[in-house]
């Protein structure tokens, strides 16, 4: 098994080149497998420019996993991302969070609907048996309400995805607004306290 030696962030979109490479977008957080001079032991700023590395798209599946070249990506602090001190990282990070927030619930949401589509609507069918009609509650309970529940979900995640930058750039910009909400934070974090 192949260990991660250091987690980079993808800095511009990539296409794969070839079936050992992988597609990758501008954000997306990735760890480190080896390198094409087989330097897996070697921290990775230490290596030439030419050489590619061998990446696993963080929190996805190994599948999801080939060649890129190493100017794509670049190190980063994480605990600096934490502590809030690099905003273009931190906001790259917050992307790739979301994206991939977006990508497994449209994922899930698929999955749910190839159930409907393939076994429930089966069911509906005239020519499924009479006993197996009869128990389609038994059977699937409220699975098809759920798969609509994410499917109309995905669409909320999208809307808002869309919309939370304009709120962001208004809280920023409206000092009224931002005077408001740090009250509210201030006595919400006085009560904690005070639990504590």
């Amino acid at each position: 098994m192949e260990t991660a030696f250091d987690i980079l962030i993808v800095n511009k979109d990539f296409k794969a080149e070839s079936a050992d490479s992988v597609t990758l977008s501008r954000g997306d957080i990735v760890e480190v497998l080896k390198t094409s001079q087989d330097e897996t032991k070697k921290n990775v700023n230490e290596t030439d420019s030419t050489t590619k590395y061998l990446v696993r798209v963080f929190g996805s599946d190994s599948l999801k996993q080939g060649w890129v070249p190493k100017n794509i990506l670049e190190t980063s602090d994480f605990s600096t991302v934490l502590d809030g001190n690099d905003k273009e990282t931190a906001e790259l990070q917050k992307k790739a969070v979301i994206r991939e927030l977006i990508e497994t619930e449209e994922e899930f949401s698929k999955d749910l609907q190839n159930v409907v589509d393939r076994y429930i609507k089966a069911v509906d069918a005239a020519t499924a048996p009479r006993t197996v009609r009869d128990s389609k509650d038994v059977i699937f309970g409220n699975f098809q309400q759920i798969a609509e529940f994410h499917n109309i979900d995905f669409d909320m995640h999208v809307k808002y995805c869309k919309t939370e930058p304009v709120a962001q750039e208004y809280l920023s910009s409206n000092k009224e607004a931002y005077t408001f909400f740090q009250k509210i934070f201030s006595k919400a974090s006085a009560a904690v306290i005070q639990k504590i």
